[in-house]
Protein backbone atom coordinates (compact mmCIF):
# COMPACT_ATOMS: atom_id res chain seq x y z
CA UNK A 1 0.00 0.00 0.00
CA UNK A 2 1.51 3.59 -1.24
CA UNK A 3 0.17 6.43 1.24
CA UNK A 4 1.65 8.96 -1.23
CA UNK A 5 1.87 7.71 -4.90
CA UNK A 6 4.36 9.49 -7.47
CA UNK A 7 2.87 8.35 -10.99
CA UNK A 8 -0.72 7.98 -11.74
CA UNK A 9 -3.24 7.17 -14.02
CA UNK A 10 -6.53 8.95 -15.32
CA UNK A 11 -10.01 6.90 -14.80
CA UNK A 12 -11.07 4.68 -17.35
CA UNK A 13 -13.74 5.46 -19.36
CA UNK A 14 -15.75 3.40 -21.51
CA UNK A 15 -14.62 3.86 -25.16
CA UNK A 16 -17.27 4.58 -27.08
CA UNK A 17 -18.68 3.05 -30.72
CA UNK A 18 -17.62 4.28 -33.80
CA UNK A 19 -19.78 5.47 -35.98
CA UNK A 20 -17.66 4.04 -39.62
CA UNK A 21 -15.63 1.09 -40.47
CA UNK A 22 -12.21 1.94 -39.63
CA UNK A 23 -11.31 -0.76 -41.70
CA UNK A 24 -12.26 0.89 -44.63
CA UNK A 25 -11.75 4.41 -43.33
CA UNK A 26 -7.01 3.30 -43.48
CA UNK A 27 -8.54 1.97 -47.15
CA UNK A 28 -9.96 5.31 -47.98
CA UNK A 29 -6.71 7.11 -46.87
CA UNK A 30 -4.03 4.50 -48.53
CA UNK A 31 -6.28 5.06 -52.19
CA UNK A 32 -6.36 8.66 -51.77
CA UNK A 33 -10.36 8.54 -51.70
CA UNK A 34 -12.87 10.44 -50.39
CA UNK A 35 -15.79 9.75 -48.04
CA UNK A 36 -19.44 11.43 -47.25
CA UNK A 37 -20.12 11.40 -43.76
CA UNK A 38 -23.33 12.86 -41.63
CA UNK A 39 -21.35 14.16 -38.51
CA UNK A 40 -23.22 15.12 -34.96
CA UNK A 41 -21.38 17.89 -33.14
CA UNK A 42 -21.22 18.67 -29.86
CA UNK A 43 -24.33 20.32 -29.51
CA UNK A 44 -26.11 17.73 -31.01
CA UNK A 45 -26.04 19.69 -34.75
CA UNK A 46 -26.19 17.32 -37.68
CA UNK A 47 -24.28 18.19 -41.41
CA UNK A 48 -23.43 16.20 -44.50
CA UNK A 49 -19.62 16.66 -45.11
CA UNK A 50 -17.53 15.23 -48.05
CA UNK A 51 -13.95 15.02 -46.30
CA UNK A 52 -10.72 13.89 -47.52
CA UNK A 53 -9.39 11.16 -44.89
CA UNK A 54 -5.38 11.56 -43.89
CA UNK A 55 -4.76 10.49 -40.88
CA UNK A 56 -6.73 8.43 -38.20
CA UNK A 57 -5.60 9.24 -34.55
CA UNK A 58 -6.68 8.81 -30.95
CA UNK A 59 -7.41 10.98 -27.83
CA UNK A 60 -8.12 9.19 -24.83
CA UNK A 61 -11.22 6.89 -25.17
CA UNK A 62 -12.18 8.59 -28.36
CA UNK A 63 -10.87 7.92 -32.02
CA UNK A 64 -10.20 10.83 -34.48
CA UNK A 65 -10.26 11.19 -38.15
CA UNK A 66 -7.77 14.11 -39.34
CA UNK A 67 -9.25 14.96 -43.06
CA UNK A 68 -9.88 18.51 -45.37
CA UNK A 69 -13.54 18.89 -45.12
CA UNK A 70 -15.46 20.29 -48.41
CA UNK A 71 -17.67 21.87 -46.60
CA UNK A 72 -14.99 24.48 -44.56
CA UNK A 73 -12.72 24.64 -46.83
CA UNK A 74 -9.55 23.51 -43.91
CA UNK A 75 -8.66 20.82 -42.21
CA UNK A 76 -10.82 19.22 -39.22
CA UNK A 77 -10.60 16.57 -36.84
CA UNK A 78 -13.87 14.54 -36.47
CA UNK A 79 -14.78 12.38 -33.69
CA UNK A 80 -15.48 8.90 -35.34
CA UNK A 81 -18.51 8.49 -32.50
CA UNK A 82 -20.41 10.98 -33.83
CA UNK A 83 -20.02 10.00 -37.77
CA UNK A 84 -24.21 8.65 -37.99
CA UNK A 85 -23.21 7.40 -41.15
CA UNK A 86 -20.29 6.86 -44.09
CA UNK A 87 -20.37 6.51 -47.74
CA UNK A 88 -16.96 5.31 -48.88
CA UNK A 89 -16.54 7.15 -52.42
CA UNK A 90 -14.50 6.02 -54.90
CA UNK A 91 -13.64 9.68 -55.95
CA UNK A 92 -10.39 10.33 -55.57
CA UNK A 93 -8.99 13.39 -53.66
CA UNK A 94 -7.61 16.77 -55.00
CA UNK A 95 -3.93 15.46 -54.36
CA UNK A 96 -1.70 12.06 -53.70
CA UNK A 97 -2.25 11.24 -49.91
CA UNK A 98 1.41 12.39 -48.90
CA UNK A 99 1.01 15.63 -49.86
CA UNK A 100 -2.44 15.83 -48.23
CA UNK A 101 -0.27 14.21 -44.79
CA UNK A 102 2.14 17.42 -45.59
CA UNK A 103 -0.37 19.71 -46.01
CA UNK A 104 -1.66 18.40 -42.51
CA UNK A 105 1.30 18.53 -40.84
CA UNK A 106 1.91 22.32 -41.58
CA UNK A 107 -1.69 23.48 -41.05
CA UNK A 108 -1.15 21.76 -37.04
CA UNK A 109 2.24 23.34 -36.91
CA UNK A 110 0.66 26.76 -38.11
CA UNK A 111 -1.46 26.20 -35.27
CA UNK A 112 1.16 25.92 -32.66
CA UNK A 113 1.42 21.97 -32.74
CA UNK A 114 5.04 20.64 -33.69
CA UNK A 115 4.77 17.19 -35.06
CA UNK A 116 7.62 14.50 -35.22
Amino acid sequence: FVSNPTVGAPLSRASLPDGLDIAKARASIRKGHKIRIRYRNEQGDESERVIWPTMIGYAETVRLLAAWCELRQNFRHFRTDRVSAAEFLDERIGCRPGELRNRWKRHMEAQGLRLP
